[in-house]
């Protein structure tokens, strides 16, 4: 007989929407922090769930790029700025 899987998620007190709105706040501190600084900034590893969040977060900011990358399960998430383009709209 074939057996169905059935996948359990346990959400505790709200923490799975606590947690991702921490990580939204986290992405936007950091990527306004790499626009600032014009330099790449890091965020600790993290897991792959923790990582797409981060990376949904700032996918339509055209000033900035993500990238993850490490060994394993957890990986660090680099944001990096793209200079022209806000050399680009300092200047407009």
């Amino acid at each position: 007989a074939s057996e169905k899987k059935v996948r359990v998620i346990v959400d505790a007190e709200n923490y799975r929407q606590r947690r991702e709105e921490f990580l939204k706040r986290l992405a936007f501190k950091m990527g306004e922090k790499a626009k600032k600084t014009r330099k790449t900034v890091t965020i600790d590893p993290r897991s792959p769930h923790d990582r797409r969040i981060v990376h949904l977060a700032l996918k339509g900011d055209y000033q900035l790029q993500t990238k993850s990358d490490g060994e394993g399960f957890f990986k660090s998430v680099f944001i990096i700025p793209n200079k022209k383009k806000i050399d680009k709209d300092q200047n407009d």
